[in-house]
């Protein structure tokens, strides 16, 4: 019995074992995977696919834009399909062979969507402040896009506010997106109301048709606003001096104005006060050291009762080719404006409104080429003082050289051609003069007496004098030019010819010290004709002068030789 039972439970394990073995190779047999088809975006990604046999396969993708890792095994495996992001716009197709040993192979399909046409402005809402540092006025916009496209803004108000380069876009990969900024500069907002720009990023081929507009809104804030007051004049002190850029420290707001430095406030005592409404605002300002390529701030036209202006020492001066603003031409009480080494080349329209008070004007050490056209003393009857000294971008001695230079040499031209000096020298008010180190060529004007209005010393301007000092220009009808002149400096030009009687008999002709501020031209200087700078007819002494006027003998052998005993 023991021996049947033993018999009856191997008969049933046998055909376990059967049983088992021909499940085993029905798997065996097969292979199976758990997609056969996929779909991705167009940005790709990754997916994964189970792979299930016992025998050895092989993986073979289509197209490079995919990868499947691993690309063979044995068994159950899963398996790594890393998809590329597209480079077209429309749907594209691949497949993988998934290939088991001595079977048929089966397939993955693979779709991929293609990008649509897009412009995506990553911050689509931007503010910005009224106003900022010459170099803080921008921001850059961070767009995504697959198309090339051009900007327009439409402004709030009539004037554009807004600048920015064209950009091109590399779409180097096709229709994947690329980022790019795109800077956008800004100008300053001097009104006390908000101003907002709308910028349109629109594709420049017509067949690109985006689903979205792209648009940014730009918000600028209100500039601050100021009163016309003392407060007010704090106010636009500090914003003129941020704005240009100043390279030293600024004043402390929270000192009394009266404590500022190179900052003079009306008082109740002073003679010429403009207005009881003036005590207490600022008179005087200066600023020195900065760096700006703009011209004076606008709020420089705040300072109602200025008297005097001082901006002076901008960096990289000769390269530059600043036009000064209009808003300057509003203070009606300027006297004194001094603009030193700040890179003017032009004043503006307006600027004869300041010729009701103005009495000195230094524009010197600028890049001005020539005489502005407005400066005569018919558009500036109170002025005395007018310093053009400096006016060079480039050093050279040599003129013929001068079309070599960018921008020009600066004040450079030739009086035969020009009549700017003619300009000036006849304008009978003047009292200082100086046009020293620019690039004039040419000889010095000499004027007849009886052209163009110009007459000769006479009896009454001898007795004006003091007696009989000046009788010999009287009596040599020597032309009445710049009368009342203290001071003339032509030198380090590049004159040539000779020195005209109307300067070596001129009643101050020594006051000039011209051996110094006049006669000693360009050292090494040729014109633009080949012609070595200096004058024929140099005074070697000046007894020709005191025998002429034997009454400035005295004073000026007196002072020599006061002078060479200290």
């Amino acid at each position: 019995m023991k021996y049947l039972l033993k018999i009856a439970l191997g008969i049933v394990a046998c055909a376990f074992v059967m049983v088992a073995c021909n499940d085993d190779d029905e798997v065996a047999a097969g292979f199976r995977l758990d997609k056969t088809e996929i779909t991705v975006g167009a940005e790709g990604g990754t997916e994964y696919i189970m792979v299930h046999s016992q025998d050895e396969w092989v993986a073979i993708a289509s197209e490079p834009w995919l990868m499947v890792s691993p690309a063979n095994g044995i068994g159950t495996t899963q398996c790594r399909i890393a998809i590329d992001s597209t480079l077209v716009n429309d749907v594209r197709t691949a497949t993988i062979s998934f290939t088991p040993e001595g079977q048929a192979p089966q397939e993955v399909v693979i779709h991929q969507t293609g990008f649509d046409k897009m412009i995506v402005v990553e911050t689509p809402e931007v503010e910005i402040e009224s106003s900022a540092k010459m170099g803080k006025r921008y921001f850059e916009a961070t767009v995504t896009t697959n198309v090339q496209f051009n900007v327009n803004i439409d402004y709030s108000g009539d004037d554009a506010w807004i600048s920015t380069e064209t950009t091109e876009v590399n779409l180097d990969r096709g229709a994947r997106p690329r980022t790019v900024k795109i800077r956008f500069d800004w100008r300053m907002n001097v009104n006390p109301e908000q101003r907002i720009a709308k910028i349109h990023f629109v594709p420049s081929q017509s067949g690109d048709v985006l689903k979205e507009p792209a648009i940014l809104t730009l918000t600028q804030k209100a500039a601050p606003r100021i009163e016309d007051n003392r407060s007010g004049d704090s106010l636009a002190l500090i914003m003129i001096g941020e704005q240009l850029n100043l390279l030293g420290s600024i004043w402390d707001t929270s000192e009394n104005m009266r404590n500022w430095s190179n900052v003079t406030l009306w008082e109740a005592k002073d003679e010429d006060l403009p207005s009881p409404e003036a005590v207490g605002r600022v008179r005087s300002v200066a600023y020195a050291m900065m760096k700006t390529n703009e011209s004076i701030p606008q709020e420089v036209r705040y300072l109602k009762y200025l008297e005097s202006l001082d901006v002076s020492s901008n960096t990289n001066t000769m390269l530059l080719s600043i036009d000064l603003g209009n808003e300057i031409c509003e203070l009606d009480y300027l006297k004194h404006l001094r603009m030193f080494s700040y890179g003017l080349v032009s004043l503006p329209d307006d600027f004869d409104k300041l010729g009701n008070s103005l009495e000195t004007l230094d524009l010197s050490a600028n890049n001005f080429a020539t005489l502005p056209e407005m400066l005569t003393p018919e558009n500036f009857p109170k002025l005395k003082k007018l310093n053009l000294t400096s006016n060079r971008r480039w050093t050279t001695t040599d003129l013929r050289k001068a079309g070599d230079y960018e921008n020009g040499l600066g004040f450079h031209f030739h009086t035969a051609a020009n009549n700017s000096l003619e300009r000036l020298f006849l304008w009978e008010n003047l009292e200082e003069l100086r046009l020293s180190n620019n690039y004039i060529e040419g000889q010095i004007p000499d004027f007849e007496v009886g052209k163009n209005g110009v007459e000769a010393y006479n009896q009454a301007d001898v007795a004006a004098f003091g007696g009989d000092t000046i009788q010999y220009l009287a009596d040599h009808r020597i032309p009445k030019i710049l009368p009342n002149m203290k001071m003339l400096t032509l030198n380090l030009n590049y004159f040539t010819g000779n020195i005209p009687d109307w300067i070596l008999y001129h009643p101050h002709f020594l006051d000039w010290i011209p051996e110094l501020l006049l006669f000693n031209q360009q050292e090494g200087g040729v014109n633009s004709e080949g012609t070595l700078a200096g004058f024929d007819n140099e005074p070697v002494t000046f007894d020709y002068y005191y025998d002429a006027l034997p009454g400035t003998r005295d004073k000026y052998e007196l002072k020599e030789e006061f002078t060479d005993e200290e």
